[in-house]
């Protein structure tokens, strides 16, 4: 009991005391213990009363608390059902991460070949234009030398047909 419980009942009496043996009393005690008794009664009864008010009260308590509960549990299973989404779509997302990271890391290999390709390709370029410059240029000098040693020959073969009539003719 509750310091508060232990009080009303202090405050009713020594229950020896009420419920003492009465056979030797005279009617006016009787009636005085009568009254003693229907008191204690009275306040026997209105504690009841409290505790029943106080036990109903604990009972609505005790049910909201179940009721909560419960709900919490609801809370909790549906929190992990998310959970679980939320990881499920976790996982996909990261293997589509994973995927996507294998394919750009693919493409900049890709890319890097093409590169790679196109340096190649523009070295090579730079090559043969270099060459075809020294080829032109090679080509040119053998034009100009072939055209002074034709201009050469020319006004040679011109001296000499120039010359050789005059011989025939003596």
């Amino acid at each position: 009991m509750d310091a508060s419980n232990h009080g009303s009942v202090k405050d009713m009496g020594d229950i020896g005391e009420v419920l003492r043996d009465v056979t030797d009393l005279s009617p006016e005690d009787l009636k005085k213990q009568n009254r003693n008794l229907q008191k204690f009664l009275v306040k026997v009864i209105d504690m009841l009363k409290e505790k029943a008010d106080r036990c109903v009260t604990q009972e609505k308590h005790i049910e909201a608390l179940t009721l909560q509960t419960s709900s919490l549990k609801e809370v909790v299973d549906i929190t992990k059902h998310m959970l679980a989404i939320r990881n499920t779509e976790v996982n996909r997302m990261t293997e589509d991460l994973e995927s996507l990271q294998g394919k750009i890391n693919e493409e900049r290999t890709r890319h890097s070949a093409i590169i790679e390709k196109m340096n190649l390709a523009a070295k090579l370029n730079d090559e043969l234009r270099s060459e075809y410059k020294q080829q032109s240029e090679r080509f040119e000098n053998m034009r100009v030398k072939y055209d002074e040693k034709f201009s050469i020959l020319s006004d040679e073969n011109k001296r000499l047909q120039d010359a050789l009539p005059t011989e025939t003719t003596d």
